[in-house]
């Protein structure tokens, strides 16, 4: 069961990117952060909005320089996420239109 859970995880997460690299890129995104490798998916929180991906990817880009000069060990998952490493703690960005939730789909909603 935990295994379906996962590969099911994993192939919306990819169905996101993918249709974010297309049609999504003009539309508003939401920076979203999750800290110390919570695994709850509530522990997803947004950070800020941006008109469009590439704004969205630009400060992600620029919060990484600003960790690294600090000590923060980062490491990028894909252009749109990425996470950070320090010994206060780890940080996860992670850029996703406004429609995407990292949260999963609300309670009640079909």
């Amino acid at each position: 069961m935990t295994r379906t859970f996962a590969t099911a995880m994993l192939t919306a997460i990819l169905a996101v990117f993918t249709l974010a690299s297309s049609g999504w890129a003009e539309c508003a995104w939401l920076m979203w952060n999750r800290a110390n490798e919570q695994t709850a998916a509530e522990a997803w929180t947004v950070v800020t909005g941006f008109g469009n991906r590439k704004a969205c990817i630009h400060e992600l880009s620029a919060r990484a320089k600003d960790w690294k000069k600090t000590g923060w060990d980062v490491a990028f998952n894909s252009d749109a996420r990425m996470s950070a490493t320090s010994r206060a703690g780890i940080q996860e960005l992670l850029c996703l239109p406004d429609a995407a939730d990292p949260r999963g789909p609300k309670a009640g909603s079909r």
